[in-house]
């Protein structure tokens, strides 16, 4: 095998060995290559021993920190789960009320109709009572005057209504009436008793005579009632007074 004749020793002057240039230059090279990785090597040692450091502070500052920190994100957790839950009732209430809202809306429109209803009822009501209030006042009307025919066609001038049967009806209530007792009505008995006995002893000339001045002052009476009274007050005739027709001339 052939040798590189630029890797042999060179022999000096002197007989010994001398160094190679190339293996000079090589082992340069690698002793400066060495003392860059030294370098390197020192410089990012002092960098890993910062990051250790920091990794060590770290640790220090989770360690202190850990049980603070979980605290407060469980109290946060749980004000969470109470705020949501508010929420919940709220629009669970809030749903509650559109629903009584919405049946007091229906029960305010059920009311309104109902009230219209009842209204339209009354009015049917009050024209129906007329009607039948009408329809008897004709019907009374036609009873008096078949009861009366021959002063049905006697009306008053300015009325055009007949006030014959009203009259009539008024004289014979006040006749049917009997006058008022005076206080002495006991003693006035006694008296009447007694001049019935003297009138009974009187012949019988005289007894015809008495019945009938007797009969003239009681017809007296009784027209003079019929008439009316001073201050009395006088009787309207039939007509409309406001709650229906008057038929039997009251007030």
């Amino acid at each position: 095998m052939a040798s590189n004749a630029s890797l042999k020793p060179e022999i000096g002057p002197d007989g010994l060995a001398r160094e190679s240039p190339i293996i000079a230059y090589t082992e340069k090279v690698i002793a400066q290559e060495q003392l860059q990785l030294h370098k390197y090597i020192e410089e990012n040692r002092s960098m890993l021993l910062g990051v250790e450091r920091e990794l060590a502070n770290l640790s220090m500052e989770m360690k202190l920190t850990a049980g603070p920190k979980k605290a407060a994100l469980e109290h946060l957790r749980k004000k969470i789960e109470i705020s949501s839950e508010k929420i919940h009732q709220a629009k669970v209430k809030e749903e509650q009320a559109r629903k009584a809202w919405e049946a007091a809306v229906q029960a305010l429109k059920d009311e309104e109709s109902m009230k219209q209803k009842l209204c339209e009822d009354l009015n049917q009501l009050v024209q129906e009572s007329s009607s039948s209030q009408f329809t008897r006042l004709e019907e009374l009307k036609r009873r008096l005057e078949a009861l009366n025919p021959n002063r049905a066609s006697s009306a008053s001038p300015h009325s055009g209504q007949p006030v014959g049967p009203t009259q009539n009806n008024a004289a014979t209530g006040a006749s049917s009436v009997p006058p008022p007792t005076a206080p002495g009505t006991g003693e006035n008995t006694g008296n009447a008793a007694a001049n019935q006995e003297q009138n009974s002893q009187v012949p019988n000339g005289s007894n015809q005579q008495h019945p009938a001045s007797g009969g003239a002052k009681k017809k007296a009476q009784v027209h003079g009632k019929g008439r009316g009274v001073l201050g009395a007050v006088p009787k309207r005739s039939p007509g409309w007074t406001g709650a229906g027709f008057d038929v039997d001339g009251r007030n």
